[in-house]
């Protein structure tokens, strides 16, 4: 299948790599065109934009990036129309993903969405979104369920992706030693520091970092370089420091450090997953700051807190975010016993979490899912005939409906499945009198009897009629009219089964379901008037 895949920042990144992997171990024929990033694209993934491109973070910064923002929705929206994917998966990233949900909606693409926007944490208007525009949400955390079951949403859930991708990253087989080596680090105890994934974030809180350097001489200071940051934004923030600079080594500072600083968001899970002592940081633009106070709802920001329910690891917000309260905070997590403390309490996490293996078992679980919608789902096709508008409805491989529309909605999609080109084509050639009966795959929805009513029907010849008792008679229940004019009326497919070649008795035109005159006109159509044995207008 193809695979068209969104994620807009370095997690997103990181677990749209691991979907990819579980996808193609459940999908050899899987093809995948993506925005993300380095990881994505190393599984093979053909590269529209890199997230460094399209990442921005904070209310103001939105607002001043829209111009970016419009034209990478306008190239991402004639992309997606361009490689005309089998489903369409969204990795978090919400302001961009939500509309790309809706485009994909109207253009009749399956939408999946992985890793859910944070809806219960702020903007819970956007639950309708998920509702209207997406087809199935792949959660990754479990107090998530019961949140949106209350919204007549079943997420699925199975498992956190990032359980697999600590405990199958390769640092996990390194030692302290070999991983100092590898640095050219000396043998002083590590601080690790994670400044974010975003130049704002970085902008923020390195400089409050770097002041940490001078209140712990003993140790040496490791700063986890992002992917997608140039070192530049970095090396003006470490000019007069001898913190150092790694870049493509975060898990390794996280396994190693006695203590960690990180930014809020994936780092926070990540760092407990390792076993890593942390201080959780959030700050930025004051305007972005006192907005999101006003709508942020939930009790805390770090993902550790907020799966535990309770606050486990120290967060410092904005005004709190001071080299003096990180310093106090340290020094706690660096005294003795309280490492042990802090494992005890993420094992806990990781129970809550689940096991191994949620890649594998989301790809799976997607392309399941696919399967069912597909075999459920339906196309349609709005067709001109003589007697008006008819409605093409099918499933994958056979027509299901034909229905009488008294007018065309401007919100009807006309679907190009072959099932509906064919059936088009008949008709036009039935009312052209070229065509005596229609040769089409169908798959009516009914009862047991009803079934039997309509492939009685189709046994009528194109010209002849018959009046219910004798298709009453010709099904062996003789005494069942009324049932057969009742069936009449519920056959799903107009003309293809010819309920218009049944009459009532003394050939009385009665029981059709989009009126007599158009029974009237198919009748005349097919000259069934003309048999010498039933002239129907005498």
């Amino acid at each position: 299948m193809k695979y068209y895949i969104i994620a807009g920042e370095a997690s997103g990144d990181l677990h749209g790599s691991n979907l990819m992997k579980g996808l193609k171990a459940s999908d050899s024929s899987a093809e995948f065109r993506i925005w993300g990033g380095d990881l994505m694209a190393a599984e093979g993934g053909t590269l529209v934009r890199h997230y460094k491109e399209t990442a921005v973070m904070g209310f103001v910064e939105v607002l001043m990036s829209l111009n970016k923002i419009t034209k990478n929705l306008r190239l991402c929206k004639k992309d997606l129309l361009d490689y005309k994917p089998d489903i369409l998966i969204l990795i978090d990233y919400p302001g961009f993903n939500f509309r790309m949900a809706k485009f994909a909606k109207e253009n009749n693409i399956i939408v999946f969405y992985y890793i859910s926007p944070k809806v219960w944490a702020w903007k819970e208007s956007r639950v309708k979104n998920l509702k209207s525009d997406i087809d199935r949400l792949f959660i990754i955390f479990p107090f998530e369920i019961e949140y949106f079951k209350k919204w007549g949403i079943n997420a699925i859930y199975n498992g956190n992706p990032l359980l697999d991708s600590t405990a199958g990253h390769p640092v996990q087989k390194e030692s302290e030693k070999e991983f100092r080596k590898r640095n050219n680090l000396d043998e002083r105890p590590i601080i690790g520091l994670l400044a974010g994934s975003r130049v704002m974030e970085i902008n923020y809180l390195l400089p409050r970092m770097v002041k940490l350097e001078k209140n712990f001489p003993d140790y040496q200071f490791l700063l986890a370089g992002a992917p997608s940051i140039d070192n530049s934004i970095y090396d003006k923030h470490l000019k007069s420091s001898n913190i150092k600079l790694l870049t493509g080594e975060t898990y390794g500072i996280l396994k190693h450090s006695k203590a960690t600083v990180l930014s809020s968001g994936t780092a926070s899970l990540e760092a407990a997953l390792l076993d890593a002592p942390q201080v959780v940081c959030y700050g930025g633009n004051e305007i972005s700051y006192r907005i999101a106070k006003l709508l942020v709802k939930v009790k805390f920001i770090s993902l550790v807190n907020l799966i535990l329910d309770r606050p486990v690891v120290k967060e410092l917000i904005q005004h709190d975010c001071t080299p003096d309260n990180i310093t106090k905070e340290l020094k706690k997590l660096l005294s003795k016993g309280q490492r042990e403390k802090l494992v005890k309490k993420y094992s806990k996490l990781r129970d809550i979490l689940g096991g191994e293996g949620a890649s594998v078992k989301v790809a799976k679980s997607m392309i399941e899912e696919y399967n069912k919608m597909v075999d459920s789902r339906r196309f349609t096709k709005v067709i001109d005939t003589p007697i008006g508008l008819l409605k093409l409805t099918c499933d994958k491989d056979s027509l299901t409906e034909v229905t009488y529309l008294k007018s065309k909605s401007n919100n009807l999609h006309n679907d190009t499945h072959p099932v509906l080109t064919e059936a088009e084509k008949q008709f036009n050639d039935y009312f052209a009198n070229q065509r005596k009966s229609f040769d089409l795959p169908i798959k009516p929805d009914g009862t047991e009897f009803q079934r039997k009513v309509w492939e009685e029907l189709c046994r009528i010849p194109y010209g002849k009629v018959r009046s219910y008792g004798e298709v009453a008679k010709l099904i062996g229940t003789k005494d069942a009219n009324r049932a057969v004019g009742m069936a009449c009326k519920m056959n799903p497919l107009l003309i293809v089964v010819p309920c218009h070649r049944v009459l009532g008795a003394h050939n009385k035109l009665t029981g059709f379901n989009i009126g007599i005159d158009k029974k009237s006109f198919l009748l005349e159509h097919e000259k069934a008037y003309q048999s010498e044995e039933q002239n129907l207008f005498n």
